[in-house]
């Protein structure tokens, strides 16, 4: 692509191939990875037919406002310059206009392809980049040639809410229609220049089994949550960013029972429940509805569990222990920055919150985004995994941490380093059985992961767990 074609694709060797997915092949080259997507390119012959085609259309004075717009436009330029196109040539040039004349983006690949998590532009003439949930950070073979093209996409995608980046509102946070996060900035607040990250909304969550077989958790320990989560006990789940955290705590969800009262209370809307008997709220900034307002109105739904998606602040994190403290709810759930349970417990101190009050909390889970190198081949692989899983114990006015399971990076899982006291006593308790019958019932919720591994999607694991 030439250079004043606003978006380019930019020539990549490579040496091996990784994978295929549906936008594009997965390729390496030296230490670094790449994304080729599948744009059409264009010869000689065809770069001229559309150059001159897009200036004429620019100065047009019919008014272009969609796809049929645009065919019936090259149709007659070609008819009057004379020019014979095949179906393949017609196609690829109308592919072009489209990007070009309708603000249509390259992005469209990236933003249906479900392998991807986040994508990101860093700027004019920099290759775009995605974040694919096996292999990490890639470089697209794509990039944006000037500003005004990566304002005009983000301006589009943030139109239907009513929102614009401009010079006065140089700083962009929003929730697209289909649940995905964009954040955007440009002068005079960038000073490396306009930039774009996307962070994808997922349609169809993870599993408890999906989050065993990606090697995030083991059996043993998505067994010991299942049993917790069915009690009357409370998790804050932490880790540091794109850790998964999120993930990991929206699978436990199906744990839940399905006549339980649930509000979920977030920032921006991530989390997918498969009860109905459920209430989302969102904050509001322009109404200045905030996180800890929320929280605080939960006091007044009657929930019999309470979900905060992600707690960042002083208030927001005192709000949430409150609501414990007040017995409002037989369960309460969050993410938080962290990145061990014992920082946890530190990080809420720092925040105000007494110690004694802490110990309305009963597991901190720590999940970790981890660099993997491969000794044979030397290529870096990012993982994700649980690293901790402790009791908040209790005891006079102090607070101790009982790790039940630790991750061996020697071994590469996570092992058991404690009995559970705590929950097991929970769930004594609400199943009326005593430790030997524990025993059994974690091996029988192992044995039915292994036997749903790849046959049920998210809806279907909760209908079963209901049953179990």
């Amino acid at each position: 692509m030439k250079k004043d074609i606003e978006v380019s694709i930019n020539p990549i060797e490579f040496s091996k191939k990784l994978s295929i997915c549906s936008s594009g092949e997965i390729v390496a080259s030296k230490d670094k990875k790449y994304l080729l997507v599948n744009l059409p390119e264009l010869c000689e012959k065809e770069q001229n037919i559309f150059q001159e085609s897009f200036k004429e259309l620019k100065q047009s004075t019919k008014k272009i406002e969609n796809k049929s717009d645009i065919y019936f436009f090259l149709k007659s330029y070609c008819l009057d310059n004379l020019i014979l196109l095949n179906k393949e040539q017609r196609e690829k040039i109308l592919y072009w206009l489209e990007i070009e004349s309708l603000n249509e983006s390259i992005l469209t690949p990236l933003l249906v392809d479900p392998d991807f998590e986040e994508i990101v532009i860093n700027g004019p003439n920099k290759p775009i980049m995605v974040y694919h949930r096996t292999f990490g950070w890639l470089i697209t073979n794509t990039q944006f040639n000037s500003d005004n093209k990566i304002k005009n996409i983000i301006n589009k995608m943030a139109a239907p809410l009513g929102r614009q980046l401009t010079f006065h509102t140089p700083l962009l946070n929003a929730v697209l229609k289909n649940g995905s996060r964009l954040n955007a900035s440009a002068n005079p607040i960038a000073f490396s220049g306009i930039n774009c990250t996307i962070r994808k909304f997922k349609e169809n969550p993870l599993t408890p089994i999906d989050i065993v077989y990606s090697n995030t958790i083991s059996k043993e320990v998505m067994s010991f949550l299942w049993l917790a989560m069915q009690t009357n006990s409370s998790i804050l789940v932490c880790g540091n960013t794109g850790s998964g955290k999120t993930t990991t705590l929206n699978s436990l969800f199906c744990f839940l029972p399905k006549e339980e009262r649930i509000i979920v209370v977030e920032e921006t809307p991530e989390l997918v429940l498969p009860q109905n008997h459920k209430i989302k709220l969102n904050t509001c900034d322009q109404l200045e509805i905030s996180l800890e307002k929320l929280i605080e109105n939960t006091f007044r739904m009657r929930p019999d569990r309470v979900i905060v998606g992600e707690i960042r602040t002083k208030q927001e994190a005192n709000a949430f222990i409150n609501t414990m403290l007040a017995g409002q709810a037989r369960g309460s759930y969050a993410t938080f920055h962290a990145e061990s349970a014992s920082e946890a417990i530190q990080r809420l101190k720092t925040f105000g919150i007494e110690e004694n009050s802490l110990g309305c909390l009963d597991l901190i889970i720590v999940q970790k985004r981890i660099n993997k190198i491969d000794k044979k081949t030397k290529t870096r692989k990012e993982e994700r995994k649980v690293i901790e899983v402790c009791e908040v114990i209790k005891s006079g006015k102090e607070i101790t941490l009982n790790q039940l399971f630790e991750y061996n990076f020697e071994k590469n899982k996570l092992v058991k380093k404690n009995e559970g006291k705590k929950i097991i006593d929970k769930i004594k308790k609400t199943f009326s059985v005593n430790e030997k019958e524990i025993k059994k019932m974690l091996k029988e919720k192992e044995k039915l992961i292994e036997k749903l591994y790849g046959k049920v999607n998210f809806q279907e694991f909760f209908e079963l767990a209901e049953q179990e």
